[in-house]
């Protein structure tokens, strides 16, 4: 199966250099689009991410740690809610949503998706059980909503991914980790060719193809093996946060 893959705009915000490249860049600042995707082959729709949910809760938390440096900024028009009313997005009609990982920018609006089947980590759903969970320490980056919700799903709604899973013909997820332990990858045939959406193991596609970590981790070292996976499996590479994505390589936001 070949797949289209729409590309969402869903708010932007700012980070420190050092953030973006491990132990670098510590005079600048970048600029970051947040994006989630939508595949579409035949008569199945999946999405990949789900966008930001309450942004005062997440911003809040961002003030306090930043001291009003940092903020997310999502227009009425960039949120999930408003694709829906204008039909972009129909949510009885997506069969799967993937979470790429758990942070609030990517998982919040899944219970929004009644019919879908859930895919997410198993290493990184079982790591978040645990009593112990020092990687999932604030529940304004890891919302609380959306885990309720996964966790709520009959057994037949959830796929628990491994190492690697194919989800249908043409569509597979991969474990990355790297960022949080949650972190998995998405790659999917297209006609252009082979197109890997990273999660935030990378926030930009110079982390893949510099070999340059992202300075927000929990695993340098699945950083770099991450690289590796997704360097020798995509022909498109696609971050989440990366503005070139929109603004310079798919100006349309769709690939075929």
């Amino acid at each position: 199966m070949k797949y289209s893959i729409e590309i969402f705009k869903n708010g932007q915000t700012s980070a420190p250099g050092p953030e973006m490249f491990y132990l670098s860049e510590w005079d600048n600042s970048y600029n970051l689009h947040t994006y989630f995707f939508q595949l579409k082959s035949g008569n199945r729709t999946i999405l990949v991410d789900t966008g930001c949910g309450d942004t005062d809760i997440i911003n809040k938390m961002l003030f306090k740690e930043f001291k009003g440096k940092i903020s997310f900024d999502l227009p009425e028009e960039e949120r999930i809610q408003s694709y829906i009313k204008k039909r972009r997005i129909i949510p009885e009609k997506v069969d799967y949503v993937i979470i790429s990982h758990l942070h609030h920018d990517h998982s919040s609006n899944v219970g929004i998706f009644k019919n879908a089947k859930v895919v997410l980590s198993r290493k990184g759903w079982l790591e978040y059980m645990k009593k112990k969970r020092p990687y999932y320490y604030n529940d304004a980056l890891f919302p609380t909503e959306p885990i309720q919700y996964i966790s709520s799903l009959p057994a037949e709604k959830i796929i628990l991914a491994g190492e690697e899973e194919e989800i249908l013909p043409g569509l597979k997820v991969f474990y990355v980790g790297g960022h949080t332990p949650c972190c998995m990858a998405v790659e999917a045939e297209t006609q252009s060719g082979k197109v890997v959406m990273t999660s935030d193991v990378a926030f930009l596609k110079s982390n893949v193809k510099n070999n340059h970590p992202v300075g927000l981790f929990y695993n340098l070292w699945e950083c770099f093996e991450a690289y590796k996976k997704i360097s020798s499996r995509a022909d498109i590479v696609l971050t989440s946060h990366d503005p070139d994505i929109l603004d310079k390589d798919f100006p349309s936001g769709l690939i075929k």
